[in-house]
Order: structure tokens, then C-alpha cells, then sequence
């Protein structure tokens, strides 16, 4: 019984952690850009600018997903840090 009380206090291991922050960046590439094109299209049609806003969407949405995908292996091997250290 015992062993079964102390694995409920152990931590989520970081492979479990890691794969799950890692698992976000594909989402991230593909819906960013998606939204960026929609959203650029939707101010094209809006405005009259056809295709200046929907290829600003999209260079925003790389843009924003390069920014994220960045963190996200920031905080990875911050744990990976974290773990080592204890």
C-alpha cells in the first residue's frame, strides 16, 4: 500500500511534461497562419485592399507562431534544467 501513496506525490515525470508542451507546436504552425489568412481576407473584402491584408495576416501568423513555438522549447528545457538540477 505504501507504494502506491508515494507515486500519488511524485510529480508528473518531464518526458510527460515536455511531450505535452512539444505536442502544442504543430497545432501552433498550422493555426496561426490559418487565422492570419481569415482574418486577412475578411479586411480584404472589408476594405477593398485585396490581397495586401490576407498576405499581412499570414506573415503575422508565422510570425506569431515562430514567437510561441520559441517559448514553448524555452520552458522544455527549463524543465529539463529543473530536473537535472534535483
Amino acid at each position: 500500500m505504501a507504494l502506491l501513496d508515494s507515486r500519488r506525490d511524485k510529480k508528473p515525470s518531464r518526458f510527460l511534461r515536455q511531450t505535452g508542451l512539444l505536442a502544442t507546436v504543430p497545432a501552433i504552425l498550422l493555426v496561426s497562419p490559418l487565422l492570419g489568412f481569415f482574418g486577412g481576407r475578411w479586411a480584404d473584402d472589408r476594405f477593398g485592399t485585396e490581397p495586401y491584408l490576407m498576405i499581412a495576416g499570414i506573415v503575422l501568423g508565422f510570425g506569431a507562431a515562430g514567437v510561441e513555438t520559441y517559448n514553448l522549447v524555452k520552458k522544455a528545457a527549463k524543465i529539463e534544467e529543473e530536473d537535472n538540477a534535483e
